[in-house]
């Protein structure tokens, strides 16, 4: 009787081991999952934000009576898709341009930037910002 109770204690403290050892593993990997993600975010939104920067580097670098407006920016890197959209706002629209017109000087060239950053291995990872410039 004695070796069969040590027999059946032996066999639920394994299955008990077994159990723990599950649940550690599985907060270990979810854990790793959740650190990566947050690593990855980080990224997006200082790839947002370089990305506006070069934006902004081009518009003022841009002759716009010469080229025109840009309506619309891509860039891609080996982790990320960066899309930017341009909407102005000008005295006079011309017709290659996102924009409206509006009629007081301050706000004349007023453009505004929206970045949309979307992970390339992750589609829940993804990024949006906003911003007004006046170039």
């Amino acid at each position: 009787m004695k070796k069969s109770f040590a027999m059946i204690l032996t066999i639920i403290f394994i299955v008990v081991l077994g159990t723990v050892g599950m649940f550690m593993m599985y907060f270990s990997a979810a854990s790793v999952k959740k650190t990566s993600n947050e690593y990855l975010a980080v990224q997006a939104q200082m790839k947002a934000k370089d990305a506006t920067a070069y934006a902004i580097m081009a518009l003022e670098a841009r002759d716009f009576a010469k080229y025109g407006c840009i309506n619309k920016m891509d860039i891609n890197s080996t982790l990320y898709d960066v899309n930017m959209t341009f909407y102005y706002f000008l005295k006079q629209c011309p017709s290659d341009c996102n924009c409206s017109t509006i009629t007081t000087q301050d706000s004349n060239g007023t453009v505004i930037i929206n970045t949309y950053v979307t992970s390339k291995f992750d589609p829940n990872i993804r990024f949006f910002r906003q911003t007004i410039q006046k170039p």
